[in-house]
């Protein structure tokens, strides 16, 4: 999960792709960020960020950088990105009941940075604590419907859901899911923005907000996933993630290389400027929603699907991706990326056609033009809806759907509000991005009753009814066709509106290597720096 628009301004952060990292070197003929050569210890690496994003814990709000959550806490599972299978990390076996009752076995060897162990107790406080007032990440909506916790041995844990829970497992794969200590666990959820005490491979050393994090190495490190080829602590003895807010700067400090050697969410009207400074540049397509933009069905103009269906067809993709990417983004084919494995290509209800979306305003009594350019009702109402950020991707929006006659107006919350403000119901169409690759990212998104109901749907919709059986069916096949269903009818009726699938984009100096997405959760611990 994540929030906001990337490029442009478009993504404020955080998600995670699931397609193994590409790296291309240019110039120089090095070979970046590929791992190869024999591995040396120590150096300290320099990330530029645009935005601290308001702490450093992922489990408590979406907006934080995962990729520094990820680097400080380890998960229970871990989701192998070529095969797509789950496998082995704190928890060495798991047993699944009816997608319901979930046994956990744990390694026994496992520290936090405060040197206390991890126990079945610690992921129970874990899992308790994500379910408290103030929790305003998609972690809550893994733990929602738990039943008990129980604690049949020191290193075993028992998970029981009141109804079966299909998504389980792949969700607590992701860094939002990471276990951290039983101190932490218990802290009030805005001291968790300042401070993390997790299991992995790096600890927090410092977090200067809206300045700097800095990471520094365990050296008691030893319990990566198999995944990693290898045991022991981390290559570089430190990571400094530098806030940089200027995109014009922040590629100049990479370039330069002494101040930054690695920046990633790449405005792509920059990609052909970095490679001629010989950096690698890599790029990860997003495994679960793209880009898109929850409609709230409850408010005074959109109830009426004929309005909501002119927004969509109404958006010209193309158009959107070439403006705003450098066209290095997809256009969206449905609300699922095309990475995810229950992909549905819905692309018929999102082919651009300005006269049907005119039509179809002028049908739900939108027959007056006003000399504004705005359409208006029989009331004299205007066709005016309220969206919550001012960026280049928005104004692109703006634009376009100005030419069929509404007023979009860009009026952004502050961003520690941003989370709160999206689920009050209060803006017209509000944004998403979400990124674990199950197609439950969609209950979790729209579901209403559970899941974080984006869209104000009404009682008693199909398509809700849809999200939460998707949720108790382990059989591929099966479940499938429920997602393939559910994806059809929030596009067909424009509850969600799919912009792009997005393309994340890296550039990082020729002597770094071994960076490993495994999705947007970055990994650093095989990374390592040529000197």
């Amino acid at each position: 999960m994540s929030v906001g628009w990337k490029r442009g301004g478009w993504r404020v952060a955080v998600a995670v792709t699931l397609v193994s990292l590409v790296a291309t070197a240019c110039g120089g003929g090095s070979s970046g960020g590929d791992g190869s050569g024999e591995p040396q210890s120590g150096g300290t690496l320099n990330i530029g960020l645009s935005s601290d994003n308001n702490g450093v814990d992922a489990a408590v709000v979406n907006q934080t950088w995962r990729t520094v959550a990820r680097a400080l806490s380890d998960s229970l599972v871990f989701y192998n990105p070529d095969t797509k299978e789950l496998e082995p990390w704190l928890a060495t076996k798991w047993e699944v009941t009816d997608a319901r009752i979930y046994r956990f076995q744990l390694r026994q060897d496992v520290t936090f940075h405060d040197g206390t162990k991890l126990t079945g107790e610690v992921v129970k406080q874990n899992f308790e604590s994500l379910n408290r007032p103030g929790i305003h990440s998609s972690a809550k909506t893994i733990v929602e419907g738990i039943r008990t916790i129980t604690i049949p041995s020191e290193y075993e844990v028992v998970v029981e859901f009141e109804k079966p829970n299909a998504a389980f497992l792949t969700s607590l794969s992701r860094a939002h899911a990471g276990i951290v200590s039983a101190k932490t666990a218990a802290l009030p959820v805005a001291d968790r923005q300042k401070s993390v005490d997790g299991s992995g491979p790096f600890y927090l050393d410092k977090f200067v907000p809206n300045q700097q994090i800095v990471l520094k190495k365990r050296p008691e490190y030893n319990w990566a996933p198999a995944y990693f080829k290898r045991t022991g602590p981390a290559h570089v003895d430190e990571v400094v993630y530098k806030v940089i807010p200027e995109d014009s700067v922040r590629n100049g400090a990479v370039i330069g290389g002494d101040e930054l050697q690695f920046i990633y969410w790449v405005n792509g009207k920059y990609v052909d400027q970095l490679k001629a400074a010989g950096l690698t540049i890599s790029k990860t397509l997003n495994p679960a929603t793209g880009t898109e933009l929850p409609v709230n069905t409850s408010s005074k103009f959109l109830k009426d699907v004929r309005v909501r269906q002119a927004l969509q067809v109404g958006l010209n993709r193309d158009e959107f991706v070439k403006i705003v990417s450098n066209g290095y983004d997809q256009v969206a084919k449905g609300p699922l990326s095309e990475a995810n494995p229950y992909f549905t290509d819905v692309s018929r209800f999102l082919k651009y056609d300005q006269a049907k979306a005119i039509g179809l305003l002028e049908e739900a009594g939108w027959k007056t033009v006003g000399a504004d350019g705005i359409r208006v009702n029989a009331a004299g109402e205007r066709l005016s809806l309220r969206a919550p950020q001012d960026t280049a991707a928005w104004q692109v929006l703006q634009s376009q759907w100005r030419k069929i006659g509404v007023d979009l107006v860009l009026d952004p919350p502050l961003a520690a509000e941003a989370n709160k403000k999206l689920l009050s119901g209060e803006y017209d169409i509000a944004y998403w991005y979400h990124s674990t690759p199950d197609p439950d990212v969609l209950r979790a998104n729209y579901g209403k009753i559970t899941g974080s109901n984006r869209s104000f749907l009404p009682d008693g919709t199909e398509v809700d009814k849809l999200l939460q059986e998707q949720n108790t069916v382990l059989d591929k096949d099966a479940r499938q066709k429920i997602v393939d269903r559910a994806a059809e009818l929030l596009v067909s009726e424009a509850y969600v509106i799919p912009v792009v699938n997005d393309v994340d984009v890296w550039a990082y100096q020729p002597n770094v290597h071994g960076l490993q997405a495994v999705g947007l959760d970055q990994y650093l611990y095989n990374t390592w720096l040529e000197r």
